[in-house]
C-alpha cells in the first residue's frame, strides 16, 4: 500500500495568499470624510415677567436681557445643538451670567431647548431653563428667531429664603451659521 505524500505550499505562497485581501483593500479604498463640526452664533434680546421674590407684588416686569451665544452641532446629527450663552441684564438692574443648553430642531422652523441658567454677578442665582423658538430664514445662513423661555431659580445667594424665583420671557434675535 502506497501512502500519498501531500505537498504543502511554501511559506511565501501562504503569506501572499494571506496578505492579498489586505493589500487590495488598502489600495482600493477611498478616503472617508470625517465628521464636520458646524458652528453658529446668535444674539437675542428679551423681557417678560417674573415673580416669587420677596417684593410686594406677585409679578413684576423682568429685566431686559441680552443673550450672546455660540452653538455647535455635528453634520451627521444637525438637529442636535449644544449652546453656551452669555447673559447681560440691562434694565432696571444690571446682572451678568451664562447658560448652557441642549436644543433640538423640530423640522426647519421650530426648536425646543432645555438647560441650566446661572447669574454670577452681582449675586448668584442658578436653575433650570426651557424654551421654544420659531426660526424664519432670512438667507441660507441667517435666521430670525422669536419665542418664549421659562427660567426657575432654585438656589443662589440672591434668592430670598424659602422662595423660588421664576421668569417668563419672550425674546427675539438673529442666528447665523458660521
Amino acid at each position: 500500500m502506497k501512502v500519498a505524500h501531500l505537498r504543502f505550499p511554501s511559506i511565501r505562497a501562504r503569506l501572499i495568499v494571506a496578505l492579498a485581501p489586505l493589500t487590495v483593500s488598502i489600495f482600493a479604498s477611498r478616503a472617508a470624510p470625517a465628521q464636520q463640526y458646524l458652528l453658529g452664533a446668535s444674539g437675542e434680546i428679551g423681557s417678560g415677567i417674573e415673580g416669587g421674590g420677596s417684593g410686594q407684588t406677585m409679578m413684576e416686569l423682568a429685566p431686559v436681557r441680552l443673550r450672546i451665544a455660540a452653538d455647535l452641532r455635528v453634520d451627521e446629527f444637525p438637529a442636535d445643538i449644544y449652546a453656551v450663552g452669555m447673559l447681560i441684564d440691562l434694565v432696571p438692574r444690571s446682572a451678568f451670567g451664562f447658560d448652557l443648553r441642549y436644543a433640538r430642531r423640530l423640522g426647519s422652523k421650530f426648536e425646543l431647548n432645555a438647560g441650566g441658567i446661572a447669574y454670577i454677578a452681582p449675586q448668584s442665582l442658578f436653575g433650570p431653563s426651557a424654551g421654544f423658538k420659531y426660526r424664519m430664514a432670512l438667507s441660507p445662513s441667517a435666521e430670525l428667531t422669536v419665542g418664549p423661555e421659562a427660567n426657575v431659580f432654585v438656589i443662589g445667594g440672591d434668592l430670598p429664603s424659602g422662595t423660588i424665583l421664576w421668569q417668563a420671557f419672550v425674546q427675539a434675535g438673529i442666528h447665523v451659521d458660521l
